[in-house]
């Protein structure tokens, strides 16, 4: 009798267990609900919930690894296996899903165009010029978490998450509401925090005196002071001190923002920063690239890519390395309208994104596409385009930037798919292969005659080796 391989405690455990837990949902997306209207099929910015798969396989049992399986009628009908699971066990002690196509699939498609995740920039921000035009989201200097409180401080401009709201982010209710649940209370600590300032303050003016005493007498190595202690400052000197923070408002908002852990903020313009008492607020210019829009709420890359660069090369099956990455086909979402807010809107890999200029020598037919609707084009104007950064914003939305596609690398792409009838240099792909298929065919029905014609004094036979073309004449 056959004796079955033993399986390992844990190997049993793992081939008979199921899914019982999932993690939690998050938050929708902020935003206005009157923009999307009463829609029940809109698409929000980014999925809330964990998107689950399983092979079709199991899919035809309604084997998705839950704790029961899923009705076959709803589950089989989509032509991808995906499922986000909104209750493990409901009132009704059933499971409540809904299909997960909607972000499973965009987040396919925008793999496909691998585009990695750039950290935000200001058109007008000088620095830029001195900086990468893409900078990653996972470079080693900025994708940190894990700070001392020393560090946080240092490490202000760099970082992406903060304890601390974006104040520009918030509404005015929001933002009173923070001053009165989590400001005020922290009154008597901000104090504590003012005096080790102050303690450390002394200490260090106490060191630079007795260096420079040392210095004049031609001490090699000076002495130091003892720290002080923050309970050594009294409650005098730190009221002192805050009355004169009044009138520095940069180390004011440096110390508020310390405390607090607030994200940094991009101070506003001359002609904003006028208040009631005509004093001009002078606060520092930050370099954050989250200075002007805000932090994001998850990672940087919210997990949709993990490319660090696009500094790669295509290699084309045909005309080798190609200069530019290929372009994508995108949908005319809303026509170019003249005025302000009024650009094109155009759909790539389920997201949509501000339409390109269209306007260069090259894309003159883009720009027909985007100035006017043509409801006689059927599923709608679709145009080519090369998409060149990719980010995400504060409130967890992907904006990308397309620009116009060159002429030549539209032609290549549409000739690879095969909507190009005519070559585009020298003879086409498929010319070329059927020539040479019927060139052997040619050479082999030739062959084939002289061999079968056995009648002809030139027939060569088949056991010498002059069928062979070994014959020195």
């Amino acid at each position: 009798m056959a004796s079955t391989r033993g399986m390992s405690p844990g190997a049993a455990l793992l081939r008979t267990s199921r899914m019982f837990s999932l993690p939690a949902a998050i938050p929708s997306p902020p935003g206005n609900k009157f923009e999307i209207g009463n829609s029940r099929t809109v698409t929000e910015a980014y999925p809330t919930h964990q998107v689950i798969t399983t092979f079709d396989s199991s899919r035809d049992r309604g084997d998705w690894g839950l704790k029961r399986p899923l009705p076959l009628k709803s589950t089989t009908g989509t032509t991808y296996p995906m499922v986000k699971v909104k209750q493990m066990d409901s009132i009704e002690q059933i499971t409540d899903f809904a299909s997960g196509t909607q972000h499973g699939l965009t987040l396919k498609k925008f793999q496909a165009l691998n585009i990695p995740i750039s950290t935000p920039s200001e058109l007008n921000d000088p620095s830029r010029v001195l900086r990468p035009a893409q900078r990653s989201v996972f470079e080693a200097d900025t994708d940190v978490t894990a700070f001392s409180p020393d560090q946080k401080i240092q490490e202000a401009e760099r970082r992406w998450k903060f304890t601390g709201p974006w104040l520009a982010g918030m509404t005015p209710g929001e933002f009173k509401e923070y001053l009165t649940k989590t400001v005020r209370p922290k009154r008597a600590e901000f104090r504590k925090f003012i005096q080790k300032k102050l303690a450390a303050q002394k200490t260090e003016a106490a060191n630079r005196e007795l260096q420079e005493q040392a210095a004049l007498r031609g001490d090699a190595v000076a002495a130091k002071q003892k720290p002080f202690k923050p309970e050594s400052i009294s409650d005098e000197e730190v009221t002192e001190y805050l009355r004169q923070l009044r009138n520095d408002n940069q180390v004011l908002y440096d110390l508020v923002g310390q405390f607090l852990d607030l994200a940094p903020l991009k101070p506003p313009q001359a002609a904003e920063a006028r208040v009631q008492n005509s004093l001009m607020i002078n606060l520092r210019a930050t370099d954050s690239p989250y200075g002007a829009r805000g932090p994001p709420i998850t990672h940087p890359s919210a997990g949709i890519s993990y490319l660090r660069t696009s500094a790669y090369l295509d290699n084309h099956p045909i005309y080798g390395p190609q200069k530019s990455h290929p372009p994508v086909e995108a949908r005319v979402l809303k026509p170019r309208r003249g005025g302000l807010g009024n650009d094109a809107k155009v759909g790539v890999a389920g997201f949509v994104a501000d339409g390109p200029l269209g306007s260069t020598h090259s894309n003159l037919k883009n720009a027909t596409l985007m100035e006017k609707f043509d409801p006689n084009i059927e599923g709608g104007a679709k145009i080519w385009v090369n998409v060149d950064k990719a980010t995400v914003d504060s409130t967890g939305r992907i904006q990308l930037t397309v620009n116009d596609a060159k002429a030549t690398d539209v032609l290549i792409a549409k000739e690879l798919i095969g909507e190009v009838s005519e070559p585009i240099f020298g003879s086409a792909p498929v010319r070329q292969q059927q020539k040479s298929f019927k060139r052997i065919a040619m050479t082999a029905e030739r062959l084939r005659g002289r061999y079968m014609d056995s009648s002809s004094p030139s027939a060569p036979t088949m056991s010498g080796s002059s069928g062979y073309g070994l014959d020195k004449e």
